[in-house]
């Protein structure tokens, strides 16, 4: 109890109040920065929009929007995204790109 010899405290029930609010105050104010911390370090996603013109396919859209990745990758990618699994795209199409 060296804290009690320094300071000399007369009220121990006051000085244990006291250190557990502190400790109470500390601890939120270490999770709460904690949890702010994960909440903004995450990355958003960005989209781009195509239009699909005549003569254009999922290959020919992923193989322009690849950027050095696999691109059946990006074919799944864009195809999980917009839903279109089974079925052929056509020409007026608006096509979600995942950027990211």
């Amino acid at each position: 109890m060296i804290i009690l010899k320094r300071y000399k405290v007369t009220d121990m029930r006051k000085f244990k109040r006291f250190m557990f609010l502190t400790v109470l105050l500390f601890s939120m104010i270490s999770f709460t920065s904690i949890l702010t911390y994960k909440a903004y370090s995450k990355d958003i996603q960005r989209f781009d929009y195509v239009s699909v013109q005549q003569g254009d396919t999922l290959w020919s859209i992923a193989k322009h929007y690849s950027s050095g990745k696999d691109i059946r990758e990006v074919i799944y990618e864009i195809s999980k995204l917009n839903n279109i699994h089974n079925r052929p795209i056509r020409p007026g199409d608006l096509i979600k790109i995942p950027l990211n």
